[in-house]
């Protein structure tokens, strides 16, 4: 009964629970994809789209396209880029389960077993892209270009995530966040 109550009068008296104030929002605005920080108690304006206050979940539910969060985090990302003069795109984004297979398959004929393929393609039960959360960023050719995201993606909720591969990268932290460890390659993945 006293929580009912509790809940009522915070609906009803407008008081807001000071540690939902303090939890930011990365919002970007649809046009520009400037970033601005709101909170979770206030959110983004209509004219923005939220990036989110933290990593991307990962879903059960079947995925037919990149996630929405991750689009518009690269989206905020390549503006960025673009007035710093440089040029980052998305090459590879979102992969059925058979297209990340038929990929690790023709690295397991390349690189001859599966733990050696797996450092260069992972395998579909573990990849990020057939759940729609990585991103492949200018590969195959333009290394480069790429360092600003691995130097600035975090404020963008954007990480590299493996040592061995400079153009993967995933929304695991929220806009903001120091990004974790770079994992050496995919078989780190096979140990969780």
């Amino acid at each position: 009964m006293k929580r009912i109550t509790l809940i009522l009068a915070i609906l009803f008296s407008q008081v807001v629970p000071t540690w939902a104030v303090d939890i930011p929002v990365t919002c970007a605005s649809r046009d520009t994809y400037e970033l601005r920080t709101s909170n979770v108690m206030i959110g983004c304006e209509d004219s923005e789209i939220s990036l989110g206050e933290g990593p991307i979940p990962i879903s059960n539910l079947p995925k037919f396209e990149l996630d929405g969060t991750l689009r518009y985090r690269f989206l905020a990302a390549q503006a960025a880029a673009r007035k710093d003069g440089v040029h980052i795109e998305i090459t590879s984004g979102f992969r059925s389960i058979e297209r990340q297979r038929y990929l690790f398959n023709r690295a397991l004929v390349k690189y001859g077993s599966y733990l050696n393929a797996a450092r260069w393609v992972a395998p579909p039960e573990i990849s990020r892209h057939p759940l729609g959360l990585a991103i492949d960023v200018n590969y195959p050719n333009d290394p480069e270009e790429v360092k600003w995201l691995e130097r600035n993606g975090f404020k963008f909720g954007l990480c590299r995530t493996f040592k061995n591969e400079w153009w993967h990268f995933e929304g695991n932290i929220a806009p903001g966040w120091k990004c974790p460890k770079m994992m050496k390659d995919a078989t780190a993945l096979l140990k969780r």
